[in-house]
């Protein structure tokens, strides 16, 4: 029983863990992109940014590689709260998709991510100027551009 207890105490921090470290993924990603940011970790959102004087809620989701036979692929737990109901843009208007082992980022608007569960082939993160492109593209979706 106390084996038990401890390896589940294990995979709790090892979770935040990653979590925080998307997050800081994250955060340099946008920096690097010129856009104002704050790790704030208030309700659903992770990061604060602030876009033409608009402070945007970002809800931060990392992942590390996987395989399934011969596909290489990250997936992600794209639900909120302690009852996992679906994201909403009551508490974010951007879901950053954070692939922590390679650091990179694939940014959208919530309202395009409309299942609980996400799954990328890992080639989407191998792609050029990834942040770059899918920030503009979730901010022109806003209509903040």
């Amino acid at each position: 029983m106390q084996f038990e207890k401890y390896v589940c105490i294990i995979f709790f921090m090892l979770n935040i863990r990653r979590g925080t470290i998307g997050e800081l993924i994250c955060a340099l990603k946008l920096m690097k992109l010129g856009v104002d940011c704050a790790i704030v970790n208030y309700n659903e959102a992770d990061l604060i940014a602030e876009v033409r004087g608009q402070l945007l809620r970002i809800q931060v989701k990392s992942s590390v590689i996987r395989k399934d036979r011969k596909t290489l692929y990250y997936q992600f737990s794209t639900n909120a709260g302690a009852e996992k109901r679906s994201l909403d843009k009551s508490g974010s208007e951007i879901v950053a998709l954070v692939a922590a082992d390679t650091e990179r980022v694939l940014f959208r608007t919530t309202s395009a991510v409309t299942q609980k569960t996400v799954r990328l082939p890992a080639t989407v993160f191998r792609t050029d100027n990834l942040e770059e492109d899918s920030w503009a593209a979730a901010i022109e979706a806003l209509s903040l551009r």
